[in-house]
């Protein structure tokens, strides 16, 4: 297998992990900041506090693993309409479009991710990816960066983004030519 192909077969592979781990690391709705910065309100006696778009979501999650693509954007899109500021489900919708192979969708859904919620890395990392498929290299290496900003310095995620801002900026290639 050429490298070019088992790149690409990484990133694909790296959109649904990414995807995977937002399910398990960012709370539905909203980030861990601000989470923990609003109050809980107490639901009325005898009644639980229900969200139908968290089902939506969990649904679209289960989808998007399964790749059952079509299947995850109308859940995603499902909880848009009831909860239009989860920057959280425009991620995970952008990032099915990624995977789908529609960039320019994958490009607009990861935008309005950032817009509601500038500090949601997998925001950057997703519009990353899509604007490297869109041939956007200067904004590619832009949300990289950004990506790397909001990230674990040196974790699994970080790591990756520094190799392709790396190998987007020619370094890597220039370093193996040296050699």
């Amino acid at each position: 297998m050429s490298s070019s192909r088992h790149y690409h077969k990484l990133l694909k592979a790296s959109a649904l992990s990414v995807l995977a781990a937002l399910l398990f690391t960012a709370p539905y709705g909203c980030s861990k900041g601000e989470q923990a910065q609003q109050p809980q309100e107490a639901a009325p006696a005898g009644q639980a506090q229900a969200d139908p778009g968290k089902e939506h979501f969990e649904k679209g999650v289960q989808h998007s693993l399964k790749g059952e693509l079509d299947q995850a954007i109308k859940e995603y899109e499902t909880v848009l309409t009831l909860n239009p500021q989860s920057a959280e489900a425009y991620n995970n919708l952008g990032f099915a479009y990624y995977d789908k192979g529609d960039f320019d969708r994958a490009v607009e859904s990861q935008k309005k991710a950032i817009e509601i919620n500038p500090n949601l890395a997998n925001g950057y990392y997703g519009l990353a990816l899509a604007l490297e498929k869109k041939g956007d290299k200067k904004g590619a290496i832009e949300n990289w960066k950004q990506f790397s900003n909001l990230a674990q310095p040196h974790s699994k995620w970080w790591t990756k983004a520094q190799e392709r801002i790396q190998e987007l900026e020619g370094k890597t290639t220039q370093a193996k030519a040296k050699k």
